[in-house]
């Protein structure tokens, strides 16, 4: 089992153990009408842990900094690409050469930190993985994000920030419909209304945008397709991959380098950089020493904001919640139009700003919709009355279930379903302390794929099979109810969690 699934189970356990405790406390302090320990504490105003100002700043505001960065450097790398690319302005003639310049920094800073640190960001398991393995990851999700980029990149050219950011922004319309052609999602009438309200919102954007370019409207519109299908492929080939990558850095290091390979190759045939940079073309971008390094330091400075962001963006998705990441990147993207009106004076109407209304109505929506799916699907993985109907069939009697039902599942915290997933992916069971004997209940939760294919959490059962059905009272002792002479629970060193 990998460290990460052992510190769970321990985690696990100890809030099982902690369950256990506080029970049998509050069922001493009843017996002997006094108030248990924690409420004097609490009354005494001594638990900082229910300070309102603590808890508002560890649910919120502890990721107002990584929230800021995020904002920053994203809108750093739009003001730089644009300010490089456009043709109103530095006007780079090798849009994509530069950017495969970025994709090298990506690389070379990957492959450095997972160096360092082999255990914690996958650096062993990216060295040991299979040939084919990795190329089965990195091919298709590397030659998808570099065209995305790139297409989004030569988008820039000729279209302005604002509206590159309206119509990028309607990619879940392209999500929907990737992840249903792979059959990842089903089609929703949530889905269905999402996708027209965003459609309509994306025609009105269109409709009131001043500066029109016709191929710089097509060019990003394929690389919003691209996007689209760009995390259908990834989440398709991360979640089939076992065990489960370390880190995010890893995933870096495994797709840097087909993005770095696939943007020289996607420059070799369509600017032919030979032709635009060298000395014959009569620029002066590496007609000296000098010219050479500060094109050199252009393409360095883009890689380390984008390395900057992307470190932002993955502290994020790894401690925060999808609500955060949702409303995060909304306002990301009124950030970077907000730049784009204030620093390179794109014009807005009033019809491409309520386009721009609708769109973002849209993509809300629809991340709405996706977040209570997601909670539907991880709630119906959980059916208690299975687990009731199991109980029952342990020990024939079904009037202590409820009990027992609620102990296994706090313990395991079914309340936040998160977790769970991640650690089901191992076998538990409940068992005496030190007990080999057959005849003892061991009630274990497998899971295939962390549950089940009917959607339910599988159970398994071996019992002995000539036992004595009289000898239920022994088997009670050995049980999560099990009480002692007071009439509280067990310690929790006669029970404990076992790992198979």
């Amino acid at each position: 089992m990998s460290p990460r699934r052992k510190r769970q189970a321990s985690e696990l356990e100890r809030q099982h153990k902690g369950t256990l405790l506080s029970e049998s406390e509050h069922d001493h302090c009843d017996e002997n009408n006094d108030p248990p320990a924690s409420s004097l504490s609490e009354s005494n105003g001594n638990d900082v842990s229910h300070d309102p100002l603590l808890s508002f700043y560890r649910e919120h505001c502890i990721y107002l900094l990584p929230m800021l960065g995020w904002f920053f450097f994203s809108g750093c790398l739009s003001l730089y690409n644009k300010v490089i690319f456009g043709q109103d302005y530095y006007h780079f003639p090798c849009p994509l050469i530069l950017t495969s310049m970025h994709f090298a920094c990506q690389w070379v800073f990957s492959y450095a930190l997972t160096s360092a640190f082999p255990d914690r960001l996958g650096g062993d398991q990216v060295k040991n993985m299979p040939w084919d393995d990795f190329l089965n990851i990195a091919i298709p999700c590397g030659l998808v994000t570099a065209i995305d980029v790139g297409l989004s990149n030569l988008a820039l050219v000729r279209i302005t920030m604002t509206f590159y950011t309206m119509v990028k922004s309607s990619s879940p319309i392209f999500v929907v419909i990737s992840a249903y052609i792979f059959g990842i999602e089903k089609i929703t009438p949530a889905l269905i209304a999402t996708v027209l309200i965003i459609s309509a919102g994306e025609l009105l954007t269109v409709m009131g945008e001043v500066d029109f370019d016709l191929i710089g409207f097509f060019l990003v519109l394929a690389a919003t397709v691209m996007s689209g299908m760009r995390w259908t492929v990834v989440q398709l080939k991360l979640q089939s991959h076992d065990p489960p990558i370390k880190s995010s850095i890893a995933i870096m290091r495994i797709l840097s380098p087909l993005m770095f390979l696939s943007m020289v190759m996607l420059s070799v045939i369509f600017e032919q950089p030979w032709n635009k940079l060298g000395k014959s073309s009569g620029t002066d971008y590496f007609s000296t020493f000098e010219n050479s390094m500060h094109t050199i330091g252009l393409g360095l400075i883009g890689g380390v904001v984008a390395i900057c962001m992307l470190l932002c963006e993955f502290y994020l998705i790894m401690q925060s919640s999808a609500i955060v990441l949702m409303i995060g990147g909304v306002l990301k993207e009124l950030t970077t139009i907000f730049l784009g009106v204030s620093f390179l004076h794109d014009e807005l109407n009033r019809i491409n700003s309520f386009g721009c209304a609708v769109v973002f109505s849209g993509v809300a929506l629809y991340k709405v919709s996706l977040q209570r799916s997601k909670a539907q699907k991880e709630y119906d993985t959980c059916d208690t009355s299975a687990y009731l109907d199991y109980l029952n069939e342990v020990d024939g009697d079904s009037g202590d279930d409820n009990y027992q039902m609620n102990t296994n599942m706090n313990a395991l915290e079914i309340e936040n379903i998160a977790p769970l997933e991640n650690v089901l992916s191992d076998q538990f069971r409940y068992s005496d302390d030190g007990s080999n004997n057959s005849d003892d209940d061991e009630i274990a939760l497998r899971s295939n794929n962390s549950f089940g294919s009917s959607g339910t959490l599988s159970k398994d059962r071996r019992t002995k099979k000539n036992r004595n059905p009289k000898s239920k009272s022994s088997s009670k002792t050995r049980r999560m109810h099990d009480t002692n002479g007071n009439g509280a629970p067990t310690t929790p060193d006669s029970t404990e969690l076992q790992i198979i």
